[in-house]
């Protein structure tokens, strides 16, 4: 009794001469035991995600479409948003052949179907598919905290998230085009959110939840998604090997997972017979078929006989842009890809994380978790790298990676740094007010918005503005596109909505006096415009005699 008394006397003893925290010790405490309120934090991402984008509506409008890619997916939402899988090839289909749309053997996007469901949502609820970009990019937020709570002490969980909230959650290109990877990522943040919640203790929750990533991916990115899936298996199994658990995680995991990947990958095989005809044929492989010569894999360097095009535009887009860009890139892999994967990270993290990254590689390599994220991210990056390109989008399976390695930056700052705690939080302050500063005033600026250059502007540019002046006219239309010589094989305008027949404004490209005719006779009751893209669009109305008889320049859309 004497014992214990004097040993509460000698503790309250170090207590009183331990000197009390200081202000900003003592808020860093406040704000870790916030972040321990795990839900409350991963719905306040989304709601950041949702608030901050919505903001800046009035300096940054809802985008309008511009990569081929982008036109793509919206006829993919279109479709869904109407209640179809697919849409019947239309009347003189020739005319509306386009880059990365199927015609044969059923008019559809060529690209996976989840992208496309998201926008169709947002398509339904308010006739505008962007809302389903935003509100996809919040579940992927929200999805990227829950991720990096499973990988990271609480507080270093937000910092990730609030790193990601800075980099692509409130405004990037993902956010702002039709074609970005925030489908992808939200399928590779469940994926490897539930890698260390399997690994400590298999539940039915973390199963269903790794189940669901490996279907989000099959139906967003299913390279790049296979390639996350190999790495994350292989880790997840010599985990549960060395940990002695495999059987109870097989036992526990196999009830739910069938119940998740069964149906989902039935359907997929029933989506893939609508589209392609084959239940084993992805949209994306008989697009290819049909129309690629140079294969996007690096150990297929056959280059195919060129198939029948049905107009030179096309012929040339496929020829000499696609395949002429692919061999290029396949003659200069190394620099490419060097400067590709630079361009990922500077879009994840900024410069300022990764030149700090390299500073505390050390520091890094010995934090077992950074390593291991460091180790998985690796391993994806060397799985992808036998595609000729890499663009951000075709990361996003790893993108939970990403932030995990970039939190991970600032807790071994915060750690190891030379000095006292209290230094150590300034230095981690400051560079995450630089991280903040640099990400926030890059947010309007074009390198943030658009993934390329000029094509970005120039193509909503020229057909928002056809598009535009003809919805003022009244009745139904039909424009027919001829390109000339100074054409940029990448501005394509020729795209639709997936009821061709019944839409106010058919786009179609012009081939021949009597095609175009028949085309015309096949849509009968449009008025019928010519619209001639070279450079600069000239707008014009169509006559039998002359096929235009008066121009109509549109001013301000030309390079």
């Amino acid at each position: 009794m004497t014992r214990g008394i004097a040993d509460v006397a000698s503790v309250e003893a170090t207590l009183a001469s331990t000197p009390p925290l200081s202000k900003p010790l003592r808020v860093e405490q406040r704000i870790a035991r916030f972040s321990e309120r795990k839900l409350l934090v991963i719905v306040l991402a989304g709601v950041l995600s949702l608030a901050g984008r919505a903001l800046l509506l009035p300096f940054v409008p809802v985008p309008r479409p511009a990569i081929q890619d982008e036109f793509s997916y919206l006829l993919g939402s279109d479709t869904f948003a109407s209640g179809r899988l697919t849409n019947p090839t239309p009347l003189g289909s020739e005319h509306f052949e386009s880059p990365q749309v199927n015609m044969h053997p059923s008019y559809a996007s060529r690209y996976p179907p989840f992208s496309a469901m998201a926008m169709a949502l947002g398509q339904r609820l308010t006739g505008q598919p962007w809302v389903g970009v935003w509100l996809a990019m919040a579940v992927l937020c929200t999805t990227l905290c829950w991720a990096l709570q499973g990988w990271l002490p609480p507080i270093w969980a937000m910092v990730g998230t609030l790193i990601a909230l800075l980099r692509i959650g409130v405004i990037s290109y993902w956010t702002e085009s039709y074609w970005g990877g925030t489908c992808a990522g939200i399928g590779g943040a469940l994926l490897i959110g539930a890698l260390p919640r399997l690994a400590r203790r298999p539940s039915a929750g973390s199963a269903t939840a790794f189940a669901a990533g490996l279907v989000i991916l099959a139906n967003t990115r299913p390279y790049e998604g296979l390639v996350m899936a190999v790495v994350a298996i292989g880790y997840l199994f010599i985990r549960l090997v060395s940990a002695g658990r495999l059987a109870r995680a097989v036992r526990m995991a196999v009830v739910p997972m069938s119940l998740v990947l069964l149906p989902s990958f039935v359907w997929l095989g029933y989506y893939n017979y609508r589209v392609s005809g084959d239940p084993f044929k992805l949209p994306y492989v008989a697009h290819e078929q049909q129309y690629v010569v140079a294969s996007p894999f690096l150990w297929d360097r056959t280059v195919k006989p060129e198939p029948n095009y049905t107009s030179a535009s096309l012929r040339d887009f496929w020829v000499l842009g696609d395949a002429g860009a692919k061999l290029d890139y396949r003659e200069h892999m190394f620099r490419d890809h060097a400067s590709d994967f630079l361009r990922i990270g500077r879009f994840f993290l900024g410069w300022p994380l990764i030149l700090c990254a390299l500073a505390s590689a050390r520091a890094l390599w010995r934090d077992r978790i950074a390593r291991t994220a460091l180790l998985l991210g690796g391993a994806f990056c060397v799985g992808v790298a036998f595609e000729v390109r890499m663009f951000p989008h075709y990361a996003a399976p790893a993108v939970a990676l990403a932030y995990i390695a970039g939190a991970s930056t600032l807790r071994a700052v915060r750690k190891s740094w030379p000095g006292g705690s209290l230094e150590r939080l300034y230095v981690a302050l400051g560079l995450l007010a630089v991280v903040a500063l640099t990400s926030t005033l890059s947010w309007l600026t074009p390198k943030n918005l658009y993934l390329f250059g000029d094509i970005d502007y120039h193509v909503p540019a020229k057909h928002a503005t056809v598009a535009d002046r003809i919805a003022q006219q009244p009745g139904d239309h039909l424009i027919l596109v001829s390109y000339g010589p100074h054409h940029d094989l990448y501005e394509e305008l020729v795209y639709n909505q997936a009821d061709i027949a019944h839409s106010r404004i058919i786009w179609a490209r012009s081939l021949s006096e009597l095609q175009d005719q028949l085309l015309i006779r096949q849509y009968p009751g449009r008025k019928i415009w010519w619209l001639e893209e070279d450079g600069t669009v000239k707008l014009s109305a169509y006559s039998d005699q002359y096929k235009r008889y008066y121009y109509q320049p549109l001013t301000g859309i030309s390079h």
